[in-house]
């Protein structure tokens, strides 16, 4: 979705909203090693004050970061085959941004907690979210946007609110459907000069899910694929927004996902245009 005409209304009705929370609490699919059961025993919940702008958005208020004020947005991507149908007015071209010219301007590192209750291996998750990285940046010519794996720990129990951290991690998320959220603080509503994405977080659910590494080689019938989810979701990490309309279906930034879907690993036409606009 393209957030450009409906910010400032937002803005003026959710002004002075308070900071984001998340709570955490014990849940999820049992295990027998101790990561994933680390893993596992953690809920993602949106906070209580998160108000839905549009189907899978959730504008989430304002907080300060370095004494500025910026706005945070959930999105949250869906099964594609246990969501309701949406209309979606025709596009002209198959992109859209989270706010015109929102983007990242300083380069900065994330850190992963890898731990899962599918066994996915940390160091293809790692190198996964790297790879997925690149084909974005790639695709702007070779634009540094979001740097670069860093080592740290993952704060569980906030993950999602400004706390100067870009972080990644799986837990169980609270709302049906739910195969990962994309959590993005920046200057939205700013005048366009000073647009600025400043922080984001992703949560993926490993507990409504089961994951695969290759749904191209795996029997996936039962199974999302990691590398085509995690590019669509640092689509909106890089600034990129959602599409819904059937003639967009095949692009990464395609707001639904089922079992075996791999059509998001790679960049479309329109991923590329768009991202090529933005950097």
């Amino acid at each position: 979705m393209n957030l450009k005409k409906t910010l400032p209304a937002i803005v003026l009705t959710l002004a002075l909203m308070a900071t984001m929370g998340i709570a955490v609490a014990g849940n999820g699919r049992g295990s027998t090693d101790a990561s994933s059961a680390s893993a596992s025993a953690k809920k993602f919940s949106l906070p209580a004050h998160a108000i839905e702008v549009s189907p899978g958005v959730f504008y989430l208020g304002k907080a300060k970061d370095k004494g500025k004020v910026v706005e945070g947005y959930a999105f949250i991507s869906k099964d594609g085959r246990t969501s309701k149908a949406r209309k979606a007015k025709p596009v002209d071209s198959c992109y859209t941004f989270l706010a015109k010219d929102a983007k990242w301007k300083t380069v900065e590192p994330y850190i992963v907690d890898s731990a899962n209750i599918d066994g996915l291996d940390g160091s293809f998750i790692a190198g996964n979210l790297a790879t997925d990285i690149g084909k974005w940046e790639t695709a702007t010519g070779g634009f540094d946007i979001l740097g670069d794996e860093d080592s740290g720990t993952v704060d569980r129990d906030n993950i999602g609110s400004l706390n100067g951290a870009n972080e990644v991690m799986f837990a169980n998320i609270d709302s049906p459907g739910a195969i990962g959220v994309t959590i993005i603080w920046g200057t939205f509503s700013a005048p366009k000069p000073f647009r600025e994405l400043v922080e984001w977080d992703m949560v993926f659910d490993d507990t409504d899910f089961d994951w695969s590494e290759d749904c191209e080689n795996d029997n996936c019938t039962n199974k999302m694929d990691f590398e085509n989810i995690a590019t669509h979701e640092l689509g909106h990490a890089v600034g990129m927004g959602d599409l819904y309309t059937d003639a967009c279906n095949t692009q990464t930034m395609y707001g639904y996902s089922w079992h075996g879907d791999i059509e998001k690993r790679t960049l479309e036409s329109g991923d590329i245009e768009g991202i090529n606009i933005l950097y």
